[in-house]
């Protein structure tokens, strides 16, 4: 290092120095016949070469001397990568856990997360008797699955688990925010920023390791009770296999977490979570809610369009004749409300403009079949509602015309069958798939049933032909008893929920249950008045007056009533499907 000095400040240090010197060497006797101007040339000379980079050198040098930190990173962490058939994974000691959040607040300045954004969380246990009570402290993070749901779910590929280590990482840049990661995950551990618009976790402070430093909870732990070590693939399985993961954590079977937690004390039976009998309302996704509404409404107003045009519904005593003009009207308000449906989904998304990615994870993920299964049904859907509509010229055969309506038909049920399996997928025992099932195929028969007779009303009052009009009353007179009956099915199917508020234990449905009776019971309330009124009120009263000549333009406005009644009805049930539906996680999580 090179210093500029002025001559007078130069020969000022060198005169202190050479005084200083000097009375040392006067003082000092003189050693081995060395004259006294070599001892002074010596000196300066030693003093010049102790430098401090020289000092901190000799200092690691000597065993006794080793950085006051360095168990931080050559203690707690693995000395070499993993082999064949491991990879890393986070050791916590519950003896030495006392629940400070360290790792907590250095984990969250170490990634720049938001104010409500935790990658990290610590979570009480409490158990024991009365005589000696157990508390327990649990830190956790990301278990870095062996068969990641996050990584399996997600319909843009925006996770990848590392061959070497084994870490999941996110990938920010391909990510879209449609937080399906977030439903998937048992354990809560994707979070969602709302100012990037992405999900983001975990990622075990990679970066770090690969240059031999822990990861920043694993360095502030004062206690040293979080590590990195070197799991063996299989172990893991068999370990999860035996269900031998954490005492109120979510089943580990299904994504095999590699975390290990240990303790050389006998954990009690009646170890729980601290909020095991706790519920909370999870987040409505509003945009969600009409997209599953409006898409489910238009695939029945499809499939009744096909039955009642094919005659197929005559048996049960619907009118055979759907004409042309019923249908010009018809398709294109089908196809309309599936256009709605499908928009709303869009805002969903953190980055709506990245939507068309959507379709990347069709091998794995059912976002992506949903995706597909109605972008077809949206492409066939829009021809076949034009074919109605002589200003664009299209015209095919009848036979091609039937077949292309039962391919909108087809597409538009299977984009409904793949909606079910994207939350029965997740494995919330509340979005089972017969459960699930049942509810979304009731609506497209209770919203699909009110468009088609809405529709051929309005067409039999514009024509005021006297044939179509008794055609249509005869519809009306059977359609509304199968309106009935199908609202009955659904309500009594929303209802058994009530039943698990019988049960001693807190299962998932009596969580769902004391949600629905308590906090959500104004909406609950509403959600059952409207479905009996659209769905059971409304049309036993038009079907009672179906059976004799009545007022077009009255019934018309009647079937407006019990359509506008029930679709709100089936929103609030569709708003509660999210919000009742609470979500695992680990132990003192806060549930996303």
């Amino acid at each position: 290092m090179a210093f500029a000095l002025s001559p007078s400040a130069l020969f000022s240090f060198l005169g202190s120095r050479v005084s200083s010197l000097t009375l040392n060497i006067i003082e000092a006797p003189t050693r081995h016949g060395d004259s006294p101007s070599k001892d002074l040339l010596g000196a300066l000379l030693r003093e010049q070469q102790a430098t401090a980079v020289e000092r901190f050198s000799r200092w690691h040098e000597t065993e006794d001397c080793a950085p006051a930190n360095e168990h931080l990173y050559r203690e707690l962490i693995p000395l070499s990568l993993p082999g064949p058939g491991e990879q890393y994974a986070f050791e916590v000691d519950l003896d030495s856990c006392s629940g400070c959040k360290g790792c907590v607040v250095a984990c969250h300045n170490q990634n720049g997360l938001e104010p409500d954004e935790v990658w990290r969380s610590v979570g009480l246990l409490h158990g024991g008797s009365s005589a000696l009570p157990v508390i327990q402290h649990v830190t956790t993070a990301c278990h870095h699955c062996l068969e990641p749901a996050c990584l399996e779910g997600c319909p843009v590929d925006a996770y990848e688990k590392d061959p070497v280590t084994g870490i999941v990482r996110h990938l920010d840049d391909q990510c879209f925010g449609c937080q399906y990661c977030i439903l998937k995950c048992p354990y809560d551990v994707p979070k969602y920023s709302h100012s990037k618009g992405i999900v983001r976790k975990c990622d075990m402070c990679h970066q770090r390791l690969a240059v031999g430093e822990a990861p920043a909870c694993v360095q502030a732990c004062p206690n040293h009770a979080i590590r990195i070590r070197v799991v063996n693939l299989q172990e893991t399985a068999d370990t999860a296999e035996a269900n031998l993961f954490l005492p109120g954590a979510p089943e580990p079977r299904y994504t095999l977490p590699t975390t290990v937690y240990k303790t050389k004390k006998p954990l009690p039976a009646n170890l729980l979570p601290a909020d095991y009998f706790a519920a909370a309302p999870q987040s409505a996704h509003w945009p969600l809610v009409l997209m599953l509404i409006f898409t489910q409404m238009s695939v029945g107003a499809f499939v009744i369009e096909q039955l009642l045009a094919d005659g197929l519904l005559f048996a049960l005593g619907a009118s055979p004749d759907f004409n042309a003009t019923t249908r010009a009207v018809h398709l294109p308000a089908a196809f309309v409300l599936g256009m709605t449906g499908l928009a709303a989904s869009v805002f969903h998304l953190g980055r709506p403009w990245l939507a068309y990615r959507a379709i990347l994870g069709w091998r794995k993920s059912w976002i992506s079949r949903e995706a597909l299964a109605f972008g077809a049904f949206a492409g066939l859907a829009s021809l076949y509602a034009a074919l109605p509509l002589s200003p664009f010229g299209l015209d095919l055969p009848d036979l091609w015309e039937r077949r292309l309506g039962l391919a909108v038909s087809v597409s538009g049920i299977a984009g409904v069958a793949c909606s079910v399996m994207v939350y029965a997928s997740t494995r919330r025992p509340c979005w089972g798939g017969g459960y699930t099932g049942l509810k979304f195929g009731l609506s497209c028969v209770l919203l699909g049933i009110p468009v088609a007779l809405l529709i051929e009303m309005a067409a039999a009052a514009w024509s005021q032909d006297a044939a179509q009009n008794d055609a249509v009353r005869q519809s009306v007179s059977r359609l509304c008893g199968w309106l009935v009956f199908a609202s009955l099915v659904k309500l009594s199917a929303e209802g058994a929920v009530f039943a698990w508020l019988r049960s001693r234990q807190m299962t998932p449905f009596k969580r769902t249950a004391l949600l629905l009776a308590g906090e959500l019971a104004p909406t609950t309330m509403k959600r059952f008045l409207l479905g009996t009124m659209g769905g059971v009120v409304l049309p036993g009263v038009l079907w009672s007056y179906a059976s004799s000549p009545f007022d077009p333009l009255s019934a018309m406005l009647a079937v407006v009533l019990i359509l506008l009644t029930l679709l709100a009805g089936e929103i609030l049930e569709r708003q509660l499907f999210f919000t009742a539906s609470v979500a695992p996680k680990m132990p003192g999580a806060p549930a996303g």
